[in-house]
């Protein structure tokens, strides 16, 4: 048994670094605090900007079509697009300060701000 071969030593050694890594990664969580708006961008504007806390859903107009917006239970994803590959759509539904979805095809920008760590992202602090 590997046990066997540890020292007291190496077990405060494991243990310490337990707990340097779980609190790590709760340190990690807090960068990236909950969003309170949705900021839509259509090539560079600035088209609207919607409150997490209520549930609605938008269409911007891009160059190749409609895009539909949609905030549910606090959380924003984009649920129509008139662009080949749906890929913004695969992305799924974000929430988090500083989280982006991109529809590239039609140059729709949606991003979530006021989390208070808009300005970086989690590499550059």
């Amino acid at each position: 048994m590997v046990l066997r071969y540890c020292t007291k030593g190496d077990i405060v050694l494991i243990v310490v670094l337990f707990v340097l890594s779980a609190g790590s990664t709760a340190g990690v969580r807090t960068l990236f605090s909950g969003g309170k708006h949705v900021v839509v961008e259509v090539d560079g504007r600035h088209e609207m900007e919607l409150s997490l806390d209520r549930d609605v859903t938008e269409t911007v107009r891009g160059p190749i079509g409609e895009t539909v917006v949609t905030v549910e239970h606090g959380k924003v994803r984009i649920v129509k697009s008139d662009c080949p590959h749906k890929y913004c759509i695969r992305m799924g539904a974000i929430s988090r300060s500083g989280e982006v979805i991109v529809c590239v095809p039609n140059h729709v920008v949606v991003k979530v701000t006021g989390g208070g760590k808009d300005e970086f992202d989690g590499i550059a602090q």
